[in-house]
């Protein structure tokens, strides 16, 4: 090897050395910005709070813890921020006092979000002894209510039990909303339907409940007498309005309208092409009024039809005890046959 370039090879050793040097300093650079992203200390401080399988949610304006969670047993998942919790507890908590004590078998839990969806066969009891919610799943979350999904029995004691398919229960027990409702038994009525919201007491009585979408009211303390409609409002002073595709049956007597209402002293008011049935007598027309004299006064051009006969009339007056029709104003009547004339 020539003399010349035997002198340039320490010098190259020397460059790849410091090539190597940066190359290797570089990539360390590069992995520790990486591992800067994936671990950033907001997210320490999230799973430092999950671990142990512990998770509580604080008011950021109060400074009142909301509610807390302890699991036995667990796994975390989706880059450390969930997790899937075996063995539960949980307490939900108002002005720092427990209000709800929870358990179920597992559930997934945010860290991050605080987000909570406990499920199968979870179970939800008040300090009272007042409260028992089974439920397939409970959502818990920003706030102190209990949301429970996916089919559900809840037990007031002296009040009444419900059971359906959802329910968001404030920390009170005195709002309940309820989706697809089976059914909602109380000491006067019995409700179903798809939504329906329930303001009661806390620890006592109904005070007052709205079905929209659709539903029904079983009225207890009126014969078990049923009410069908689109809309239903009822107050515990025995007020009970019904709009839409209103049926309402009482013992013997069908009664239907576009608009119905229940008065407090068992009087009905209805109006929008009502019509009556009872026994072989049908009514119809704009409007009626039943008094408690068991006589149902129809207005706005009413017809009454009876066998073969048909009355038309300014105002027609129907006796259900004695099954009379009375026609007053521009009566007609008509004979009709068998093909209706």
């Amino acid at each position: 090897m020539p003399k010349s370039i035997s002198k340039f090879i320490p010098l190259l050793i020397i460059l790849v050395m410091i090539l190597v040097f940066i190359l290797s300093l570089i990539r360390g650079t590069i992995l520790v910005r990486k591992s800067e992203k994936e671990i950033n200390p907001k997210k320490q401080i999230s799973e430092a709070q999950a671990e142990g399988y512990s998770l509580k949610e604080v008011d950021a304006k109060t400074g009142q813890l909301r509610w807390k969670l302890l699991a036995k047993h667990g796994a975390t998942e989706e880059s450390l921020q969930a997790a899937l919790i075996k063995d539960i507890t949980a307490e939900i908590y108002k002005n720092n006092k427990a209000i709800f004590t929870l358990t179920a078998p597992s559930a997934k839990a945010n860290a991050s979000t605080k987000e909570i969806l406990l499920f199968g066969n979870v179970t939800a009891k008040d300090k009272e002894g007042n409260f028992l919610l089974k439920s397939n799943e409970v959502a818990l979350g920003m706030g102190t209510s209990l949301e429970a999904q996916k089919g559900f029995n809840l037990v007031l004691k002296n009040s009444g039990t419900i059971s359906g398919e959802n329910a968001l229960i404030n920390d009170d027990q005195t709002k309940i909303e309820i989706g697809n409702l089976e059914e909602a038994a109380f000491k006067n009525i019995i409700l179903s339907g798809k939504k329906v919201l329930i303001l009661k007491e806390k620890g006592g009585d109904i005070k007052n409940a709205t079905i929209s979408e659709g539903g029904k009211v079983v009225l207890k303390d009126q014969n078990n007498s049923s009410l069908y409609a689109d809309s239903i409002e009822w107050e515990e002073n025995g007020n009970v309005e019904a709009t839409k595709n209103v049926t309402y049956t009482s013992e013997d007597k069908i009664f239907k309208a576009g608009y119905l209402q229940l008065k407090p002293d068992k009087t009905i008011f209805a109006k929008d092409n009502v019509l009556i049935l009872h026994g072989k007598t049908q009514c119809s027309g704009k409007s009626f009024s039943y008094g408690n004299d068991s006589k149902i006064i129809l207005t706005g051009r009413p017809k009454a039809i009876q066998g073969e006969k048909q009355i038309t009339a300014d105002k027609i007056i129907y006796d259900i005890n004695t099954e009379k029709v009375e026609a007053i104003g521009n009566v007609q009547t008509t004979i009709m046959d068998n093909e209706g004339l």
